[in-house]
């Protein structure tokens, strides 16, 4: 299997990423992490003052708030970074004046987004760790955590986040935005999909929204593993629904990101 195209986009954006400020965007990226950690603290400590409403825990499963939430905003820490970096990799193509090489060249869509993809979960696990290791003076609690199981959900939600990257970027691409479509995407995620509060708090049309973004139950899945010690088997449903929804969004953002590249050169050619 040649793989070309794979291997020389993770060169360059491993390049890109290490000669351009690389102390800088790391610190700043782990910066977040600990904004992230700090912030649930101080909720759980001067706004709920320690304590959680029973309905919490009988949804959840755990008492543990802190735990919670971490968990839930490292991921989706991990969601924005690598959506971020996957969504805008055409569109930054098309900025440079790049595009157009780069369709001539022997340009495989798959392996180019999962080259992407690959790198920014490289560099994102280095922050995500760093951020863990700060918040275990804050209380955070993996003792329970199944890591094999982990592992599993870890790959199945990076599926599910590569769909989402993909349908975001076709959207970018055709609209040659990326601030709005982004922030805007990325603000709704964080509502939604259960990052720092249960979903079962939402309005019922606001949850039948979140069913249908693989982002809520890839975090759910996540956070059961790590959380619970909740064992794969245990979450084969749950497993299932991520693969077959991100599916959905893979394929219906591939056709959608092929026809808005025609439309982008179109347009770079009056």
């Amino acid at each position: 299997m040649n793989l070309k195209v794979l291997y020389g986009t993770m060169k360059k954006e491993l390049m890109i990423k290490y000669r351009a400020y690389p102390a800088h965007f790391f610190v700043g990226n782990t910066l977040t992490g600990l904004y992230t950690v700090l912030g649930a603290w101080m909720m759980w400590k001067f706004l709920f003052e320690g304590n959680m409403a029973q309905d919490f825990s009988e949804i959840t499963g755990t008492g543990d708030y802190i735990s919670y939430v971490v968990v839930g905003s490292l991921t989706y820490l991990f969601v924005v970074r690598t959506c971020l970096n996957v969504s805008r990799s055409l569109i930054t193509e098309l900025r440079e004046g790049t595009l157009e090489s780069l369709m001539l060249a022997p340009f495989k869509r798959a392996e180019y987004f999962l080259g992407s993809m690959l790198v920014q979960t490289l560099t994102t696990s280095a922050e995500i760790i760093v951020s863990l290791i700060i918040a275990i003076p804050f209380g955070i609690d993996l003792s329970r955590a199944d890591m094999g199981a982990f592992l599993i959900a870890f790959i199945v939600s990076l599926y599910a986040f590569f769909g989402v990257s993909m349908v975001l970027g076709s959207i970018m691409l055709y609209t040659r935005d990326t601030y709005i479509s982004q922030n805007t995407l990325f603000a709704f995620l964080f509502l939604v999909c259960g990052i720092s509060f249960p979903v079962q708090y939402l309005p019922e049309w606001l949850r039948v929204i979140a069913e249908v973004i693989p982002v809520t139950e890839a975090v759910n899945l996540i956070r059961v593993t790590l959380l619970s010690g909740s064992g794969i088997s245990e979450q084969m449903q749950s497993v299932q629904y991520i693969l077959l929804l991100s599916t959905a969004y893979v394929v219906v953002g591939f056709m959608q990101m092929k026809r808005c590249e025609e439309i982008a050169l179109e347009k770079i050619n009056g």
